[in-house]
């Protein structure tokens, strides 16, 4: 193999990497969700998108990546938890079906995202956004492979997101409550366990992965307000092609982004095709999944906390 082509392979698949660790952070919270209290949620997106906002607004004053990465995440919780408490929960109390709560979920995003815009429309400077914190070079590898943070740090966020959440829902007892509401929300609540504290905390663990996703969103790349809402499609594929499994939305994400890199990298070299059609490549993945396998390619059921999480 040529060195040009192994470096542009090694540089595709680091790149996959990046992105699919954060396509993972962006669905898992998705995905939990809609299993949880199914609402397939559109605003989903929003929260990713003021979690970025927040982080750099609280960089720019001084706070610190730290500082902006904590802001991040309470901004995604206040958000998730409020969608839910003033539309969600009163829809489903209603009986609403997952149909509705999907509309108003579109309803939801819109309202967010154009409140966004509008703020952001007052001031030139906030159209677009990162922080100022750039990523930085580590090391050189192949001789000409850059690595730099945001590729060791997304990577490492994904997987300790991972960590964290297996033991919450293994280890302890709310997290025992929100499989077994996943699992039978009525015998749950017939067993006594609280499904409108589970509900929260779904809520709120859902915000606040949307809102640290958002924060490595804008660490990597300019935000603007539509950022969110463009990123949805990998997170409803990840979503889907794990089958909305905890375990398997995790994997996809992270596959996702490996295949889109390389494969826009292969199909470059070979046929010429321009790299701006990688997003393509997810939605053809979502499309043949549902087409052939609709419950999900990777599921790992050997591994799944719950019934389909």
């Amino acid at each position: 193999m040529p060195d040009w082509l192994f470096i542009g392979l090694s540089r595709a698949f680091l790149d996959g990497v990046l992105i699919g660790s954060l396509y993972a952070l962006m669905a898992v919270g998705l995905t939990l969700v809609y299993r949880i209290t199914q609402v397939p949620n559109f605003a989903h997106a929003e929260y990713i998108t003021y979690g970025a906002y927040a982080a750099f607004m609280i960089a720019t004053l001084g706070g610190g990546i730290f500082g902006a990465a904590i802001v991040a995440a309470l901004t995604g919780l206040v958000l998730a938890i409020a969608s839910d408490e003033l539309v969600f929960k009163p829809l489903w109390a209603r009986g609403s079906s997952p149909l509705h709560l999907l509309v108003a979920s579109i309803g939801v995003g819109l309202v967010l995202r154009y409140c966004l815009l509008a703020v952001a429309a007052a001031s030139a400077g906030l159209l677009q956004v990162s922080l100022p914190e750039r990523p930085r070079i580590l090391a050189v590898v192949f001789g000409a492979l850059p690595v730099t943070t945001v590729h060791v740090v997304a990577p490492l966020l994904a997987l300790s997101t991972a960590i964290l959440l297996h033991l919450l829902l293994t280890k302890t007892r709310i997290g025992k409550a929100m499989r077994a509401t996943a699992s039978n929300p009525v015998l749950a609540r017939i067993s006594g366990i609280n499904i409108y504290a589970v509900r929260r905390v779904t809520w709120a663990i859902s915000g606040m992965l949307a809102g640290l996703a958002g924060f490595m969103y804008a660490y990597y790349i300019a935000v603007n307000p539509e950022s969110g809402w463009i990123a949805l499609l990998w997170m409803f594929a990840a979503s889907i092609v794990g089958g909305f499994t905890f375990y398997g939305t995790m994997l996809s994400g992270l596959l996702l982004g490996i295949a889109e890199h390389t494969l826009s990298f292969i199909a470059y070299q070979l046929f010429g095709v321009n790299t701006a059609y990688r997003p393509a490549i997810a939605l053809i993945i979502m499309i043949l999944v549902l087409l052939s396998k609709p419950e999900g390619l990777i599921r790992l059921q050997s591994l799944s906390l719950i019934r389909r999480v």
